[in-house]
């Protein structure tokens, strides 16, 4: 019998621990104005304390019914405050002086049920409010770096098991008269938010991370400073896989092997070092025009006949050079972008793996209209080409020449791209 009691009331106080903000509000305010609560109170039979202070704002209200529960305030030393009283509140019984009320003759029956019922209503929420208060304790101490920073990767990988197993250390040989589990820490912080110092409102969802995620984060963070970086010239060359372990270690404090940073790059849908390898050389060819298929009928629709440089790509694959992959088998430039095009795909075209790829694969061309100076912004393309790849464009045989004079189109001067 003993054991079954001891059941339900588990269930009891997981059902009350899952209770809305504002259900939870209104049942504490409703025991709180009742004139028996009231009068136990004014005789020192119910004594009401609070686990911390409650701020005294005029929204203060509004935000708890919104699931704000508590802020936290400091720079260094950080405090923890509640959005309402009903969160903080505790209560203890004194049971000799309860039980002499029980024993008062001209009580009502009524009344005596009211007085029976209403201390396993006031454990039910001292529970309830110490479960979150033990949380909310461990997750400021634990993530206080995040709370100091407001950076979310300052946050340190926290299970809610992980939480459970640190209250219950740090508990040890404290009776509180119940545990706090995984379970009871999934429950009581479900839909619960909290203010931090930035006056940031989150879930404290937020602070229960793995070190996956911290990891994936860490990887997002890196890469995209990877492409300013590049952009801007800072580096030439993106992070492998056991750089950015490197870097994560030294920025977010994690230790990770390169293969765990693999497979979250993976998960996270990242190319790998070489795929990502010419950032620099596509954003000089941003100004390219749009790819068109490689034909005659495209060439003759949309090449123009005007000087420039142009790229030659396969359109359904990519070509593995040293340092990474890319579609561009060839950069060349000429007087009159149409004509030079059409030779390539001439029969008598003089460029043997051109005419072989064309006819095996499927290809594409872009231009750029260059109205002078057409080698020297081809030599442009061609020599970050190969710093970025390791290797000139497939068939590209030779370096390109930079005349020293380029007489302009229709005046002859005209070379072999």
């Amino acid at each position: 019998m003993k054991r079954e009691s001891k059941l339900v009331g588990k269930i009891i106080l997981a059902n009350f621990l899952e209770y809305k903000v504002e259900r939870f509000i209104a049942f504490v305010s409703n025991i709180g104005s009742s004139p028996i609560y009231k009068k136990l109170v004014q005789d020192g039979v119910i004594m009401p304390k609070s686990l911390a202070e409650v701020i005294q704002q005029d929204d203060s209200a509004t935000l708890a019914k919104a699931g704000v529960i508590a802020k936290v305030e400091g720079t260094t030393g950080l405090s923890l405050y509640y959005t309402a009283r009903e969160f903080s509140v505790e209560y203890h019984v004194n049971d000799e002086k309860l039980t002499d009320y029980l024993n008062d003759l001209k009580l009502g029956e009524e009344e005596r049920k009211t007085i029976v019922c209403l201390p396993k209503k006031l454990r039910r929420i001292s529970t309830r409010n110490q479960i979150v208060h033990r949380i909310l304790e461990k997750i400021v101490e634990q993530q206080r770096d995040y709370f100091i920073s407001n950076n979310e990767f300052y946050l340190k990988p926290l299970s809610q098991a992980g939480l459970a197993r640190l209250i219950s250390d740090s508990d040890n040989g404290n009776h509180v008269g119940f545990t706090i589990d995984t379970s009871r820490v999934s429950r009581a912080i479900r839909k619960l938010f909290i203010i931090t110092p930035a006056k940031k409102e989150v879930p404290l969802s937020l602070f229960f991370v793995s070190k996956k995620d911290m990891v994936k984060r860490g990887i997002k963070a890196i890469l995209n400073r990877e492409k300013k970086d590049i952009g801007s010239g800072r580096i030439t060359k993106p992070h492998t896989d056991e750089e950015l372990s490197h870097v994560i270690k030294k920025e977010f404090g994690l230790s990770v092997t390169r293969r765990e940073v693999s497979y979250c790059r993976k998960e996270l849908g990242i190319l790998p070092y070489l795929e990502r390898n010419g950032y620099m050389y596509h954003i000089l060819a941003a100004n390219y025009s749009r790819v068109y298929p490689f034909t005659a009928r495209s060439v003759e629709d949309h090449a123009p006949a005007s000087p420039g440089v142009y790229e030659l790509c396969v359109d359904d694959s990519v070509i593995e050079y040293p340092t990474g992959y890319c579609h561009t088998f060839y950069i060349g430039s000429a007087k009159n972008l149409r004509k030079r095009l059409l030779s390539h795909l001439s029969s008598s075209g003089k460029n043997g793996g051109i005419r072989q790829i064309i006819q095996e694969r499927a290809c594409v061309f872009r231009y750029l209209k260059v109205a002078q100076r057409w080698d020297y912004e081809e030599k442009k393309f061609y020599d970050l080409f190969v710093s970025t790849y390791g290797d000139s464009p497939q068939y590209n045989y030779m370096s390109p020449k930079v005349c020293r004079i380029q007489i302009g189109p229709g005046k002859g001067g005209d070379r072999d791209g």
